[in-house]
């Protein structure tokens, strides 16, 4: 008879002392789960500044007619890392292929009221086949420029950042870019 008397005994003890380490272990749960969300939001990184879709446009004309026009598009964020254009294709000119490169890079980004800074770096390589006065058995003449540009720019306004004209050659390239917002139509 004292084996249940001592086992009621000890239950009656122990229920008490079971149901406090319960609660501890739920304070202590409940106040680690408070730690972590606080440590969450504070830890939460900020909302992206504002995307924006940068299409770049190079045009180039001989004899005042428009020969090539390219438009490349790239989504681009303030303060983030901007992935580059590399357009690295070969084109056949009389019986030899012809590397026609165009490489942009976004070395920087910032938005300034409705207005965006953008840097970059450009680098273009392709052929002019049958220059006036060039003798018609003769190679393509291979053209290489490299640009750097930093204008300030109008969001959603068509802007020519670069323009040089070959009066020899009678040639125009130019380089437009228009910055929207992400969400634009």
């Amino acid at each position: 008879m004292h084996t249940p008397r001592l086992m009621l005994a000890a239950l009656l003890l122990a229920t008490p002392m079971l149901l406090a380490q319960e609660t501890g272990s739920q304070k202590a749960e409940e106040k680690a789960a408070a730690d972590q969300g606080a440590a969450q939001s504070q830890q939460a990184p900020n909302l992206p500044d504002e995307a924006f879709r940068i299409t770049i446009t190079f045009k180039t004309a001989e004899g005042g007619k428009t020969t090539t026009q390219r438009s490349y598009m790239m989504v681009a964020t303030p303060g983030q890392a901007t992935p580059g254009i590399r357009d690295n294709s070969q084109v056949p000119v009389r019986n030899v292929n012809m590397h026609v490169d165009t490489d942009v890079d976004v070395a920087q980004l910032k938005k300034a009221g409705n207005s965006v800074y953008l840097s970059l770096r450009i680098s273009t390589e392709n052929y002019v086949d049958n220059q006036s006065g060039q003798d018609p058995n003769t190679q393509p003449i291979i053209r290489s420029r490299h640009y750097s540009v930093s204008p300030t720019l109008p969001v959603g306004k068509l802007v020519t950042v670069y323009s040089a004209v070959d009066a020899i050659n009678d040639a125009k390239v130019e380089i437009q870019v228009l910055i929207q917002p992400l969400d634009a139509k």
